[in-house]
Formats: C-alpha cells, structure tokens, sequence
C-alpha cells in the first residue's frame, strides 16, 4: 500500500506545472531579459545652416555668423569657437556664447573681435550646441557646422597731412640694415600663390635696424604664420616702410613716437615665417593698405642709393 501511495505522489509531482524559473532559466532566455542590455538613442541636433561672412576678416572688424540648428527639443545652448589652424592648443580659442536658442529658425549674430583676440591667420569657425536632454551637434558632409575663414592685419588709420608719395629713389636716406648684410630673395620673387612683395637683406641676428628717413611709427604687430614682428614708418618724403621678422624683445619703439633718420629701432630676427635671420623691408608710395589701390614697389632702387651704389 505504502508503495502504491509513493508512486502516485511521483506522478503528481511529474505533472506539475514547472516554475517560472525553471521556464526562463533566469536572464538567458531572449525575450524575459527585462532590458538589461537597452541602450536609449540620445536624440541628436543638426546644423541645417551656417556661415561667416566675410570670409577675409580683419582684426577688430565685425564678422557676421547665420546658423539654424534643427532638433526634437525646443531650444538648444549654441555657441561658437573660433579655433586657429596653427596651433590646437586650447588658449587659441575663442568662444562666442549665443545663450538658449529656438530649434528650427535662422539667427544672425554680428561679433567684433576685441583688439588682440585674434591674431593673423587662418581660423575654423565650429558652430556646437546641445540641448536639455543632453543631444548635441550631429556633424555630416552636408551639416558639418564648420567654416573655414581667415583674418589679417587691420589697416593703419589715415595719418593726418600726408605728404605727397614719390615713386622713385629718393637718393637721400639711410641703409636699414647697420652692420654687415647681403642681398636676399628680390622683389617679386614668386612665393607660392603670390610674389614676394619686398627685399629681403640676410643679415646675423641682432644687427640694428634703422628707419633711412625721418617718420612717425604707424603700426607694430606681430604674425606668427608671416611677418613676425612688423613695424610700420611712414615716412617724410609721403611713403611707408615695413620692416619684417624683427628679434623678439628688440623693439623700442610704438605706434605713434617720431623717429629721425637713422635712428635704430630694432634688431634683425627670423621671427614669423623665417629660414634664417633676416630683414624683409617694404615701400609702399601710396601708403601701406591705405586703399585697394595701394601696392608695394621694388626697394631695390632706395637700398643701392642709400648703400651708395
């Protein structure tokens, strides 16, 4: 009897619906995981347009910036960098912050650069933005948010009482270079895309530097990918003279002291786009990027007269 009972509890037991345990084998079966592998998609935000204008900017000139950012969100956080090419070191950035913004309408920002922000060079402007659920800026071939410009040299204000330019040589002066020198690349010499708008006279680094004529400093500067350290003089006799890649620290001069001819102001350098230690000089007639119209001439003529050749 006791064995009989036994083997109907056996045959209960082997009926009995399994648990859900035993169903699903824990987290391993597909479909009972319970989402632990899900992943949310982040939505994300597109630059359906923007530019700069213009694309050639000078120092201390407005730019203007028109973008329109679309997104599932109302608004997003936009701002702008301005990262220079030549270097990716953070400091070179520039960051110009637009506040919260309406997805899916153009704005327009015009920005001036304060003086010194933006040294010459070329830039990248990088429009970023993300919005209250953490969705940033998608970058596509056709909504990248990038735009490449470049930014150059202000023009000098217009000196009072400029006298008349002179095109020739002036048979009278000084040669800028005070120490023992050879003639360097021509004018016109072809520099890639443009030609060499100057003398070049190699000299050692720290030979003085003179203006050959009585002036007045119009400009100083200094261009990383370029000049170097510049110095602009204009002249008594109505033209400009520009002295490039001068020694860093040699400068005692600024923009607007008066200098007699002769007077040492510098040191040659190779600073800027150099190979080697020399002096890059100029002459402008009818005033240096005083207009469209102004260009260089060959200084060629000058330096042989005032080096009494």
């Amino acid at each position: 009897m006791r064995c009989r009972l036994l083997a109907g509890a056996a045959l209960v037991m082997l009926a009995w619906p399994a648990t859900a345990h035993g169903q699903s084998g824990g987290a391993s079966v597909p479909g009972l995981t319970g989402g632990a592998g899900y992943e949310p998609d982040v939505p994300t935000l597109t630059a359906s347009r923007f530019s700069v204008t213009p694309h050639t900017l000078r120092s201390g000139a407005p730019a203007r910036f028109r973008y329109r950012i679309d997104g599932p969100q109302r608004s997003a956080r936009v701002r702008i960098e301005l990262v220079a090419l030549a270097t990716r070191h953070p400091a070179a950035r520039v960051r110009i912050r637009m506040g919260w913004k309406r997805t899916g309408r153009t704005f327009t920002r015009t920005w001036t650069p304060p003086a010194g922000v933006l040294t010459p060079g070329a830039y990248v402007a990088r429009l970023h933005a993300v919005d209250r659920d953490g969705g940033r800026l998608r970058r596509t071939a056709t909504a990248s948010g990038r735009s490449r410009l470049s930014v150059v040299a202000s023009r000098p204000a217009p000196t009072p009482a400029r006298a008349a330019p002179r095109s020739g040589a002036t048979g009278a002066g000084v040669f800028p270079v005070r120490g023992p020198y050879t003639w360097g690349d021509p004018f016109g010499v072809p520099r890639g895309a443009v030609r060499h708008r100057g003398q070049d006279l190699v000299a050692a680094e720290g030979t003085p530097v003179a203006t050959p004529r009585a002036g007045t400093v119009i400009w100083r500067a200094y261009q990383a990918a370029g000049a170097g350290n510049y110095v602009v003089v204009h002249a008594d006799d109505g033209r400009d003279f520009v002295f490039m890649h001068l020694l860093t620290g040699s400068i005692t001069v600024t923009k607007g002291v008066a200098l007699a001819a002769g007077q040492v102001f510098a040191k040659v350098g190779a600073t800027g786009h150099a190979t080697g230690p020399h002096l890059h000089f100029e002459i402008w007639p009818m005033g240096w990027y005083a207009s469209d119209a102004s260009q260089p001439i060959d200084p060629a003529p000058d330096l042989r007269a005032w080096a009494g050749r």
